[in-house]
């Protein structure tokens, strides 16, 4: 993992920040359910990443069926063809209903995970953070890591 992503999680997941996100989390989950995220926290936020990099495929999936849709059989002559590639490409960017919930959900459950691995002192491992630092440019990065659930 980027040390330099490392360092400016370390400098924005404060106790405040932790404090902040364990009560959203709470808020979102439960007591209960958020409690049981709390005291995972040895393991690291493996399954969280893997959760939301599948809900964010299933995003790119569902574009992939609408522009399956809407073009049909490839055609077999240039023009054709040139045609439905401008269409699968309009059709990839048409919004699907629920596709921004998907998006949001991914998010949320990488900040639980990086959470649960600052709770847990491996941030330098950290799974979720790696995948959110990748997805955007680092002073983004800090945004969102300070907006913490409530983005």
């Amino acid at each position: 993992m980027n040390e330099e992503v490392v360092q400016l999680a370390a400098n924005v997941v404060t106790e405040g920040w932790r404090s902040a996100v364990a009560k959203e989390g709470a808020d979102l989950l439960g007591r209960g359910l958020w409690r049981k995220v709390q005291t995972s926290t040895r393991r690291g936020c493996d399954p969280l990443a893997a959760a939301a990099r599948r809900l964010l495929e299933a995003k790119e999936q569902a574009h992939e069926l609408v522009a399956d849709a809407l073009v049909g059989a490839p055609p077999a002559d240039w023009a054709g063809a040139c045609v439905a590639g401008v269409l699968r490409n309009y059709a990839k960017k048409v919004p699907i209903p629920g596709e921004e919930v998907l998006a949001i959900s991914a998010h949320a459950l990488r900040i639980m995970g990086i959470y649960s691995c600052a709770m847990a002192g491996i941030l330098n491992r950290c799974r979720c953070l790696d995948d959110l630092a990748e997805s955007m440019a680092k002073a983004k990065l800090e945004e969102v890591l300070a907006a913490g659930l409530s983005e």
